[in-house]
């Protein structure tokens, strides 16, 4: 009997040691933020900051974006492409998720609210309720993590999201690992956006999809002569593009999103880049993809290995 009551005793001792103790206070990229109790209606503004929610299995009660066009505030949101409608649960839209309407924000009467770390509305949406400020590409080593773990820790779900990240560590193993013969030859990598004709860039460490690559083994090799400032991205002209060439990259992967009406007309820089010779891999991008994040990651590291190795 008493060692019966010694261990409930242990077990309930660590489910106690599990629980976020409230108030609690969480340093993101806009500063620190208290928390008062567990919040229960959230507002993510953004894809990426779905990335924090769903693999914890919340619903936010609202959701912003600059990537969905059919939806309109104060409605469901509807037009979804990249997550399913059972993901995302009958959010509220709230308009885009950098420059949200207020107004709709407040009628969700909302207890945390999720933002992109560079977004100008932070100040008028911490009148509403308590924010969480979050930018994936200030550190490449980390990316998102702790964005993941310290919103997890906000909502009481830390045994939760250790589990998510065991099983995407495991899941990016099995995928580095059937791409390392592939690295092994072809070990630099161009990472490219072909947005449209008027716009190319190249992405540098510090962007998520650059993450992406690295965490899988590759480096990534830099357009020759183009600095990328703040480790992100940088735009590059065709002539800069005709530089690349076998004694500076190995492949280059770029991305491209389909035209409204579903096409992939071709592009100037498509034709410069079949000019170099370097063998060229096109990334199909769903305009709703987000930069990066536990869901995005996996899903991207499975769809580069299947695009680099044929299958």
């Amino acid at each position: 009997m008493i060692r019966n009551l010694i261990i409930v005793a242990f077990c309930w001792s660590l489910l106690a040691s599990a629980q976020t103790a409230y108030p609690l206070t969480i340093r993101h990229d806009a500063g620190e933020t208290t928390i008062v109790k567990k919040p229960e209606r959230v507002v993510a503004l953004g894809e990426e900051l779905l990335e924090l929610l769903i693999p914890l299995g919340i619903k936010p009660v609202g959701y912003g974006s600059s990537r969905i066009q059919a939806a309109r505030p104060g409605e469901v949101v509807s037009g979804l492409t990249y997550y399913s409608p059972s993901q995302l649960g009958p959010a509220i839209y709230v308009g885009n998720s950098m420059q949200p309407s207020l107004e709709a924000v407040l009628s969700l009467k909302p207890d945390l609210i999720l933002v992109w770390g560079t977004s100008e509305a932070i100040e008028g949406l911490k009148k509403i309720a308590p924010v969480l400020a979050w930018e994936f590409n200030r550190d490449p080593v980390t990316g998102w993590r702790t964005a993941f773990l310290e919103t997890a820790r906000a909502l009481n779900q830390t045994q939760q999201a250790q589990k998510v990240l065991r099983d995407y560590d495991a899941q990016m193993r099995v995928w580095r690992g059937r791409l390392a013969p592939f690295v092994a030859k072809n070990p630099r990598v161009t990472s490219l956006f072909l947005y449209n004709e008027q716009f190319t860039g190249v992405f540098g460490p510090k962007f998520n999809y650059s993450i992406a690559l690295t965490r899988l083994g590759f480096r990534l090799a830099n357009v020759p002569g183009v600095e990328i400032k703040d480790g992100s991205y940088q735009p590059v002209s065709p002539e800069a593009l005709a530089t690349i060439n076998r004694s500076n990259t190995d492949f280059v992967l770029y991305l491209r999103a389909k035209t409204p009406d579903g096409r992939y007309p071709e592009l100037t820089s498509e034709r410069v880049l079949k000019a170099t010779q370097v063998p060229l891999y096109r990334y199909e991008l769903d305009v709703q993809e987000p930069q990066g994040g536990p869901i995005t990651d996996l899903r991207r590291a499975e769809k580069i290995a299947r695009l680099l190795l044929g299958r």
